[in-house]
């Protein structure tokens, strides 16, 4: 029993590593663009707040392209929450390791009420997952048309 306690309680301290490892990733590269609440600056930089939890209903393809902005970074003209930005989200990819890439997500994901939006039977994404997308060496302006073939495929 007492075995037990001390693997969940190990078990516990490793989860809430993993959540602050992508917390601090996101203070050290995110939180200036899409601020600390998660609500972006209108006009500026896209909220992330509200939206995620959309593409990751989206399973593989709108997992993929979240990985993708963040390794990748993302240019073009975006509708989110009916504003209107046209900025350049820089790739991530040559500054974070896949786990690092994973963590940030899976912040993202459950951080400012997101969690309540997750569909469901959500698994939190994967250092592999990261580094299957960071094969694929995309532009921004690519990861721009995967964007709008997944607004499409929304409207369907």
């Amino acid at each position: 029993m007492k075995k037990a306690l001390i693997l969940a309680g190990f078990l516990a301290l490793g989860a809430l590593a993993f959540a602050a490892s992508g917390e601090q990733v996101y203070q050290t590269y995110c939180m200036s663009c899409h601020q600390a609440n998660g609500k972006g600056i209108t006009g500026a930089f896209p909220p992330l707040a509200g939206e995620v939890p959309e593409y990751l209903g989206m399973g593989e393809e709108g997992r993929a392209f979240l990985i993708d902005v963040v390794l990748f970074g993302l240019q073009g003209k975006l509708t989110v929450g009916g504003a209107v930005f046209n900025g350049m989200m820089p790739g991530l990819g040559g500054s974070l390791k896949d786990e690092d890439v994973a963590a940030v997500l899976n912040y993202v994901a459950q951080a400012w009420g997101n969690d309540k939006d997750l569909p469901k039977g959500f698994k939190p994404l994967t250092k592999d997952e990261v580094a299957k997308e960071r094969t694929k060496k995309l532009t921004p302006q690519q990861v721009y048309e995967i964007w709008k073939k997944l607004q499409e495929k929304a409207k369907d």
